[in-house]
């Protein structure tokens, strides 16, 4: 059979990944006198490393992440009050195989939804189905197809993925029913499938924030009765090469303003 007909046998096997590195791969054989079943085991393994390679790019695309982030380019150094271990911990994925979540508590800019979206492809490395969505995002799914009397499709949408990520919670006010859905998601999740919430604000006014105190209660009884929560603090890594302003000299310079301006007049 010539390398022609091999790569359209390759092609209807569908052996594309063996089909790319094919040609290197017999060079070396020649080269270095493997034997048959050496061979073969290289040629598969390539095959498998495509597939690996494709079906992450797959799963990445379907959760559908705000940005690809990873907890290698995650700047330590900025806050070096994070506990890494508690986070490298996370994503080892252990509390995905025991239905657990976890809650990343503090200000905006701090680096929840970073670790948050890091965790989750950590997760889709280990062959986890991952959906992240805002909160904002949960509540335009539930209400639009509670439109089209399609609630049950969007139910299903969230229990699927082995892990579910709900971000910025607490940015602002939600619209009315949002704690009904959120509630619906979380009690089906809960002791089934893990989920990830970050918030910045503190769990306290969260019944303020979905204008329903009883129900954001039953969130947190069933979310948190098996959550690891991380709180974070310090400055916004987002303004972090802003300049410090000190108060007193703003207050000073206040002073100077006012001073010149009567002086001028």
């Amino acid at each position: 059979m010539n390398s022609a007909n091999l790569e359209t046998t390759l092609k209807q096997l569908r052996l594309s990944g063996l089909c790319q590195t094919l040609s290197v791969r017999l060079q070396e054989a020649a080269a270095n006198r493997l034997a048959h079943a050496e061979f073969l085991e290289l040629i598969c393994q390539d095959e498998l490393n495509v597939r690996q390679q494709r079906r992450m790019e797959r799963r990445t695309k379907v959760a559908e992440f705000r940005g690809l982030k990873t907890l290698e380019d995650f700047d330590w150094s900025f806050n070096p009050a994070i506990h890494k271990k508690e986070i490298y911990e996370l994503a080892t994925c252990k509390f995905i195989r025991e239905a657990k979540d976890a809650l990343f508590l503090g200000p905006p800019g701090v680096g929840k939804t970073h670790l948050a979206q890091a965790i989750g492809y950590e997760a889709i490395r280990q062959n986890y189905h991952v959906l992240y969505r805002s909160i904002f995002d949960l509540v335009r799914d539930f209400m639009k197809d509670e439109a089209f009397n399609q609630q049950d499709k969007t139910v299903r949408k969230y229990l699927k993925p082995e892990l579910v990520i709900v971000d910025d919670m607490g940015l602002k006010q939600l619209p009315k029913n949002s704690g009904e859905y959120l509630l619906e998601v979380i009690m089906r999740r809960y002791e089934n499938r893990s989920t990830i919430m970050t918030s910045n604000r503190p769990l306290e006014e969260w019944g303020k924030l979905l204008s329903d105190v009883p129900t954001a209660g039953a969130i947190l009884d069933r979310f948190l009765h098996h959550a690891q929560v991380i709180a974070i603090t310090g400055r916004s890594y987002r303004v972090k090469d802003a300049p410090v302003v000190n108060p007193e000299s703003k207050k000073q310079r206040r002073s100077n303003e006012t001073s010149t301006a009567g002086a001028a007049s």
